[in-house]
């Protein structure tokens, strides 16, 4: 699996629930018949907080901030926002799919960063 797939969640064809692509059947209905849908268009930002001990993959930083996000299509993510500073609940986000660090075997990890509009 792709890492741009991990992103992604799985929506139920029968009642249309979105839910994490690792569930086998739909949370609301039992189905078991999905598609996958990708996150498109640009994010609010739905809460967030700033982590002051990182864990050892992001040895590089100090601290950062971490928010969960929501797109426009019902998906929601979460991910590293580019900045502490002025960051209100609602804002607007765009994703930026990129390297977020390397794992402690040296493995880069992709995910997407938020940056303010």
């Amino acid at each position: 699996m792709q890492d741009e797939e991990k992103q992604g969640c799985k929506k139920c064809n029968k009642c249309g629930f979105l839910q994490h692509i690792s569930h086998v059947r739909c949370l609301e209905c039992r189905n078991d018949k999905f598609s996958i849908i990708q996150p498109s268009g640009e994010c609010k930002l739905v809460t967030f907080t700033i982590l002051n001990a990182p864990p050892a993959e992001f040895r590089d930083k100090k601290s950062y901030t971490l928010g969960v996000v929501e797109f426009e299509n019902g998906i929601k993510a979460l991910g590293q926002i580019t900045t502490r500073n002025n960051l209100e609940i609602g804002m607007k986000l765009k994703p930026v799919y990129q390297k977020i660090c390397e794992n402690l075997d040296g493995k880069e990890i992709h995910a997407y960063v938020f940056e303010p509009i």
